[in-house]
């Protein structure tokens, strides 16, 4: 049975046990896209957590209002990423910019370790190192699946502008990603 069955046979019952059933079904996906948007590690892990309980929370509380014009997954990011941004703006500022030093420090740090960790943390770092609005097209489409248009609606944008913004991060990361590889 899908979200969307889920979501209309507990519309129907209003039993709380589907109403679990969807909060579970749904945890991983959203714990891992608030941790991909805010970049947190194991050490502030207490800020992720948080986030992603209020998340849960939301979709709890306002399970009534969803109408069912999109499907709940798209609602739900919706919810998850209005909820990272809210964070942002709480605290009074983005995502910090690592600059290209921090980066190449961060690379020589990792010089001792498989070459795949190395990688990875630099494809972290280069990642973290988008905007917010940028980061959400590329997680909402490449790594959670999401089509332009669903990736919009939890946006609040037109598919053009996701095409756009996926369009921009990669250029960026490409950019990023080169320098690295061309010192090789």
């Amino acid at each position: 049975m899908t979200d969307d069955e889920l979501f209309a046979r507990y519309r129907h019952s209003h039993e709380p046990a589907l109403l679990d059933e969807l909060v579970r079904r749904n945890f991983d996906r959203v714990y891992r896209f608030v941790a991909s948007m805010t970049g947190k590690r194991t050490c502030e892990q207490e800020v992720v957590d948080d986030l992603v309980q209020d998340v849960l929370l939301s979709v709890v509380r306002n399970i009534e209002k969803f109408r069912g014009d999109s499907a709940l997954a798209t609602w739900i990011y919706r919810i998850a990423s209005n909820r990272v941004y809210r964070y942002f703006d709480e605290r009074k500022r983005l995502v910090p910019t690592i600059e290209a030093e921090q980066l190449e420090a961060v690379v020589d740090r990792q010089r001792d370790t498989p070459e795949s960790n190395e990688l990875k943390q630099l494809i972290d770092n280069a990642i973290m190192d988008l905007s917010p609005a940028l980061r959400a097209a590329m997680l909402l489409t490449t790594v959670e699946g999401f089509s332009p248009e669903e990736a919009a609606a939890i946006e609040g944008c037109t598919a053009a502008n996701i095409h756009w913004r996926v369009h921009k991060a990669r250029t960026m990361l490409k950019e990023r990603l080169q320098k690295h590889f061309d010192n090789d």
